[in-house]
């Protein structure tokens, strides 16, 4: 047993640790015999009430009657809910210097001691040393570990210890396979998790509600609503009742699936089963129809969880105010916050700090600053946080108000707020908008002295308005430090400085710097499109198809971006055929040619007096819904006073009244038609979402 003792250096005996805790008052009494010492020690134990158990301890001690093996096993079970794992081990110290029984139950209290105050490392370095050689372990020591293991997110470890406890002949308990499958789930390991669950059905173990709910909820998660009904119908075949938190994670992902009407099947389930929807249930419902577009629904849903008794959290009516704010509904917001006050619900700080933001969007900073001044002036029964200036500060230098945001930071370093990293990086963005940039510079340089350090957004923020504004050189200087100070720089900082080298027409640097970026990163799309518009600018076609050819080697899929810039310019500049072939590689890559394609292919050819393939293009954009610009509908004009042959004339006529619900204008009489002959064109219908 001499293993034990180098176990968290924790083996010295109780009585010199026990002086920790406050005494209890003694009193003057007959001396108990040993069987009302152990009630004693037993009843404050269950009581949870360590002090007095450990002070009745010491009694028993000075009177000389030696502990059971039962009150000091009670004894580690009670220092195991402490944070203070070395009482637990002191015990087992004594244990063994009492010669009592080292076993099984004493291994697993230790390892539930270490494991409950987070000490999963050393739970696992006892479990190596001791168990299976010393001290056998059993089904519990495993479930224990394993648990611990899975909240850790340490799946692979979890999976040997599995692996491990089959090895060694244990059969897995229902604990066992619960434990195993509920973590697989919450990882998103849900595959492994239903072969488990089928498993433990063939093993003769029968699911309970809780393995059910937890898989329900992992396919749901996984977007397998369907698997997530099977399941609930098996486990009512079965006899297993569901519960409210099983109907919750069903209607969660049928929502999510934007399967409302199977939502409504189950709250009619639930009410039919005498189960009530929760606030968590109803919260659910809501933030899910407001992700739908469906606000007004979702207050009907709030109406009737208030009319069936159940009272909404501030975290229902947080998610409502939320949704309103961001579909621009503020007031409706506003009356939100007033129903929640009337109702007894006080608001937060997440409450005003949403309403905040909601103003900010709809362009009312001067009434989200008066919302922010009565919270400061006590006016509100919320205080203001960093975020909710922070909000502020960032929509004034986002609307050019970078002086105002200056103020309103001073505000808040006098009102005794602290400044983060996220306000300066704020205010060093807005400054180098409006070109301040040697104020920009210094605030980066002062963050140092407020016991701050740039980071990642901070040179990220720099570097791209830098880049935007055509300070190549500042934002080039201020990559290499990044990297200098161990942030090495992201790929959108590359693009942002490319895209800067083109537009000042540093081909040089831009290529030199592209190749230096692909050392260490993999461009993208983006990168790919900068350098081919660049390309396309000096006319280079050869170098075009050269960097379309390398994004497809790189497994960069060109996007729409890619295939217009140079369908684009190879149209412009008469090279049809190879416009046309890249329109079709296009079209089979399964992406969808917008107007601006549409009318460099139409343009071109049209010049050309090719009216056929105008025509089959035409034909193209009319099955294709292509929705048409004022730039389109001028180049369809100037195709029909293009075209010459009657035959062509007619098809184009036959697609103009197929477009004649989509544009408006009127074409000008060909020589020869009449006045009446001329293709009617109705207004572009604009279909918009109702701002109520």
């Amino acid at each position: 047993m001499a293993q034990l003792k180098r176990v968290p250096s924790s083996t010295s005996s109780v009585t010199s640790l026990i002086s920790r805790f406050p005494r209890t008052a003694k009193v003057k009494s007959k001396p108990l015999c040993p069987t009302s010492y152990y009630s004693r020690v037993q009843s404050f134990l269950k009581t949870g009430d360590p002090a007095a158990a450990i002070s009745a301890y010491k009694d028993m001690t000075r009177a000389g009657i030696r502990p059971l093996h039962s009150t000091l096993t009670s004894l580690i079970q009670s220092f195991s809910l402490t944070n203070n794992p070395k009482l637990s081990f002191s015990v087992a110290g004594l244990i063994i210097k009492s010669g009592h029984p080292v076993d099984t139950l004493l291994l697993n209290l230790l390892i539930k001691s270490l494991c409950r105050t987070h000490h999963l490392h050393e739970a696992l370095e006892l479990f190596g040393q001791v168990a299976p050689l010393l001290i056998p372990p059993d089904v519990v020591t495993y479930n224990t570990l394993i648990h611990e293991l899975i909240k850790g997110k340490m799946m692979e470890k979890a999976m040997k210890l599995w692996a491990d406890m089959n090895n060694v002949g244990f059969q897995p308990s229902l604990v066992s396979y619960s434990t195993l499958i509920v973590g697989f789930c919450r990882n998103g390991w849900v595959e492994k998790a239903g072969g488990l669950f089928e498993e433990m059905e063939t093993k003769g173990l029968v699911a309970d509600v809780v393995v059910y709910s937890a898989l329900i909820n992992g396919y749901c998660n996984a977007g397998k609503v369907d698997r997530g009904l099977e399941l609930l119908n098996k486990m009512t075949e079965k006899g297993i009742l569901p519960n409210v938190v099983t109907f919750t994670c069903l209607i969660t992902g049928l929502q999510n699936a934007r399967m409302w009407a199977g939502v409504r099947e189950l709250l009619k389930k639930m009410v039919e089963q005498g189960i009530k929807p929760d606030v968590v249930t109803y919260t659910e419902l809501i933030d899910g129809l407001c992700d739908d577009g469906k606000e007004e629904e979702a207050i009907k849903i709030f109406d009737l969880m208030v009319e069936k008794g159940v009272k909404p959290s501030i975290v229902t009516y947080n998610v409502l105010i939320f949704h309103l704010c961001k579909e621009g509904m503020v007031d409706d917001a506003f009356a939100f916050v007033e129903k929640m006050n009337d109702s007894g619900t006080a608001s937060d700080v997440v409450t005003y700090n949403t309403l905040i933001l909601g103003l900010c969007k709809v362009n009312k900073i001067r009434e989200a600053i008066k919302l922010l001044d009565e919270m400061l002036e006590g006016k509100l029964s919320v205080k203001p946080d960093t975020k909710t200036f922070n909000t502020i500060i960032h929509w004034l230098c986002k609307r050019g108000g970078v002086s105002r945001a200056l103020e309103l930071q001073k505000t808040m370093v006098r009102r005794g707020y602290a400044c983060n990293l996220m306000t300066y990086n704020v205010l060093i963005g807005g400054l180098i908008k409006i070109r301040e940039f040697d104020a920009a510079m210094k605030m980066q340089r002062d963050l140092y002295g407020k016991g701050l350090e740039p980071n990642v957004v901070t040179y990220s923020t720099m570097i791209n308005e830098l880049s935007k504004l055509g300070k190549v050189d500042d934002a080039e200087r201020l990559m290499h430090e990044m990297g200098d100070h161990g942030f090495p720089p992201l790929l959108l900082n590359y693009n942002a400085l490319l895209k800067s080298f083109s537009d000042c027409g540093m081909k040089e640097r831009m290529t030199n710097l592209f190749v230096e970026m692909s050392k260490g990163l993999t461009p993208d799309v983006v990168s790919f499109n900068i350098l081919i518009d660049d390309a396309g600018k000096n006319e280079d076609f050869e170098a075009m198809k050269q960097l379309l050819s390398d994004m497809i080697h790189s497994d960069v899929c060109p996007d729409l971006i890619t295939y217009s810039t140079i369908i684009n310019r190879f149209a412009k500049a008469g090279k049809l055929e190879e416009a046309k072939e890249l329109f079709e590689h296009m079209i089979n890559s399964g992406l969808s040619p917008d107007v601006v394609v549409y009318q460099a292919l139409l343009n071109g050819f049209k010049e050309k007096g090719d009216m056929g393939v105008v025509v089959d293009l035409l034909e193209q954009m009319e099955s294709s819904n292509i929705s048409l610009d004022v730039k389109m509908i001028h180049t369809i004009l100037d195709c029909f006073g293009s075209g010459k042959d009657p035959e062509l004339l007619q098809k184009l006529r036959k697609f103009g009244r197929g477009l004649s619900d989509t544009f408006s204008g009127n074409k000008p009489p060909v020589d020869g038609e009449r006045h009446s002959d001329h293709i009617p064109l109705e207004p572009t219908r604009v279909h918009t979402r109702r701002r109520r």
